[in-house]
């Protein structure tokens, strides 16, 4: 996926096409992840569809707790989803970032010959 540093650095449309396409997956993981805490508090804490959007997106976007669950597996539900949704931030912030950080250290690392 990406070139090693005995290639030549990727022009700057084929940089903009690696990073669209890393913000699609990141986008599509979040998506996921919000389907998933739909879902969840749906099932668990027996929601309506439009507060369990909200739930899921306030713990996602890393605000805490907007409605708190009644029920206890709700509540265990809202525990473990609000840990995993701290760990999707950080993964989709590196999906994000590593064209990047990959074309910085690549552009560091290149020969004098190209």
């Amino acid at each position: 996926m990406y070139e090693n540093k005995s290639k030549p650095l990727a022009s700057k449309k084929a940089f903009q096409k690696r990073l669209f396409f890393h913000v699609l997956i990141a986008i599509l993981l979040v998506l996921i992840t919000l389907i998933i805490g739909i879902l969840g508090h749906i099932y668990f804490d027996d929601m309506q569809v439009t507060n369990a959007f909200v739930a899921s997106i306030t713990l996602v976007s890393g605000l805490g707790l907007s409605i708190l669950p009644e029920t206890t597996a709700g509540q265990v539900f809202a525990s473990i989803y609000g840990m995993l949704s701290s760990y999707i931030y950080v993964a989709t912030s590196s999906i994000v970032l590593a064209p990047v950080f990959h074309r910085i250290l690549h552009k560091f690392h290149l020969d004098e010959s190209y």
